[in-house]
Order: structure tokens, then sequence, then C-alpha cells
């Protein structure tokens, strides 16, 4: 019997290559919008080690990862920063050219964007 696990049957998380990959990819997120100068000003004034630490954490959670989200939900943590529909396709193409530099593969993208879409509605206009 072979014991081989699939690509499809190891979690997002697993497949993004664990904890050095999703802290990766989420500390160079977020270093891509810092340097964004479209939404950089979001990130003035912020504790930018806690912002990565709390993304690290949501994102690790949200792929199926081990690490639990402390953080306000996304309504909450967002209200008043009014993004609009330009800064966040602006954030999405920031994520998808740090994943494209990390080498994550289209199955990949395509669930992290679907993620990522999905809150779109907490985020944008709040």
């Amino acid at each position: 019997m072979d014991n081989t696990v699939t690509n499809t049957q190891k979690s997002l998380y697993q497949r993004l290559g664990g904890e050095p990959g999703v802290r990766k990819l989420a500390d160079d997120v977020l270093d891509r919008n810092l340097s964004n100068p479209l939404i950089s000003y979001h990130f003035r004034d912020i504790d930018m080690g806690k912002l990565k630490q709390l993304v690290f954490d949501f994102f690790s959670m949200g792929t199926g990862g081990p690490h639990k989200y402390t953080g306000r939900d996304m309504r909450t943590a967002h209200t008043g920063m009014k993004i609009n529909e330009e800064e966040w396709i602006s954030g999405a193409d920031d994520m998808i050219s740090v994943m494209n530099d990390n080498g994550v593969g289209e199955a990949e993208k395509n669930e992290v964007l679907a993620i990522f879409d999905s809150l779109k509605g907490e985020i944008v206009g709040v």
C-alpha cells in the first residue's frame, strides 16, 4: 500500500512550506505593502513586528496551520482605514508578486487569493 501523501491531501499551510514558508510570505507581503506608495500610509505608526506576527498567525490559521490568531476580527481591525478598491487591488498585486517571487505554485496561489478575496467585504470601505 502506498502511504505517500499527495499535494491535495496536504494542507495549504504545508504546501506553502509550513512555518518558514508561511512566515516568509507574510513578512514579504507586509514589506511589499510598506514600500507600496499607494498603500504604505496605512502602515504609519504601526508596530511592524507585532503586525507581522499577527498576519503570520492569521495566515497560518487560515491555511490549516497550527497557530492561533488572537487579534481583532478583520472588520474591527480595518474600520476607519477607508481602504478603497484601488488600494485593495494594489495589495492583491503585492501578494501575487510575493508569491511569484517565492515560487508558490498556481494552485496554491489561487487558494491564497480566494481566501484573500473572501475577506474583502470585511476590509474595503469600512
